[in-house]
């Protein structure tokens, strides 16, 4: 897979935006100028948890969340975390479609 800055993520597997993730937090670490070493000793990580999680998108939450906040991009997740919007109830009525309670299987 090519790794380019507008790679659509809603188009990838789990372990294809995985290993994108890893290729981003190798190009926010270089555009930093720093050292794998650097980074791990910044995020109390192991200098081959930074690898594997550059070359291989492999890591825990917590190490991921401790690399992030070492490159100070924690901010990023903000709009992850915000709840979504609020739903008008003249749009709630105004919906064609019920909404699904269950799924088939």
């Amino acid at each position: 897979m090519s790794r380019r800055l507008d790679v659509d993520v809603m188009l990838l597997s789990a372990y294809e935006l995985a290993s994108e993730l890893g290729a981003r937090v190798r190009r926010e670490r270089l555009r930093q100028n720093m050292t794998q070493r650097t980074l791990a000793d910044r995020a109390g990580v192991g200098r081959a948890t930074v690898a594997r999680m550059e070359q291989a998108g492999s890591a825990t939450l917590p190490n991921f969340l401790a690399v992030l906040a070492a490159l100070h991009r924690t901010g990023d997740l903000q709009q992850l975390l915000e709840p979504p919007p609020v739903e008008t109830i003249d749009r709630f009525v105004a919906r064609s479609e019920p909404q699904r309670q269950r799924g088939r299987r």
